[in-house]
Formats: structure tokens, C-alpha cells, sequence
């Protein structure tokens, strides 16, 4: 099931369930991912869930903004709508959320870490397949 992360300074702090077809995130009490932050519309953007046409493939998640007086970011650009993938960030306003779906994170090859010659340093190096 997805799901998207409050994150702060890189922390993840809130988790919201993507568990019906739409999720609406803004300013009012009424949404499902409440913001109290003034930079926030009422109703901000909303998260849509679309079965997929073949029963063996996973949904989809798109993001629509609801003409938000800020807009709304998945990853750096300000969309009016955008498929969401894993570990996007969406940010509303000044708060930053990541969008995990677990059905394509497992599809994540794991990085492994190598040391380097630098006594105590490590890093990371990606698989090519």
C-alpha cells in the first residue's frame, strides 16, 4: 500500500496511508492530510488513486493540484497534475512530504557500500544490471 512521509530536516515525523481512492491535503480540517501552516490553501492538491486496466499490474497515483494560490511540487518541478513514483517529494506550501509505494520500492535494487581507502570512510555504489 503507499503512502506518503512527513518529512523534517530528513526525518520522516507523520505517515498518511494512501487507503482510498482520494486523499485531499490543504489547510481545511476536513482534509484527509491536515496542514495547519498559512502558506497552505484550504483545499491544496489531492492524491487519486487509479486502478491499473490489467488485475495483475499495481494502481497508479497521481497528484492534482487544486488551484492552490502556492502550487504544488513533486520533486523539484510545480505540477498541475503528475504521476507519482517512489520517493518523490511532493512539497505543499513549506512542508515536504516523500511518496513511498511499497509494491515498486521492493523493484529498489539495495546499494552497496564500499570502503574507500580513506581510513572510517564509505560509500555507496550503485549496481548496473
Amino acid at each position: 500500500m503507499a503512502r506518503i512521509v512527513q518529512m523534517l530536516d530528513g526525518v520522516a515525523t507523520t505517515q498518511f496511508e494512501i487507503d482510498k481512492p482520494e486523499i485531499r491535503i490543504g489547510r481545511s480540517p476536513e482534509c484527509d492530510v491536515f496542514i495547519d501552516d498559512t502558506s497552505v490553501s484550504n483545499l491544496h492538491c489531492v492524491i487519486e488513486t487509479v486502478a491499473a486496466t490489467d488485475e495483475n499490474q499495481p494502481p497508479e497515483y497521481h497528484i492534482r493540484d487544486l488551484d492552490s494560490t502556492n502550487g504544488t511540487y513533486v520533486n523539484i518541478d510545480r505540477v498541475q497534475k503528475a504521476r507519482l513514483v517512489h520517493e518523490d517529494v511532493i512539497r505543499v506550501g513549506l512542508k515536504n512530504f516523500k511518496f513511498v509505494d511499497e509494491q515498486s520500492a521492493s523493484e529498489v535494487k539495495t546499494a552497496r557500500i564500499k570502503k574507500s581507502w580513506i581510513p572510517g570512510v564509505y560509500y555507496t555504489k550503485d549496481n548496473k544490471p
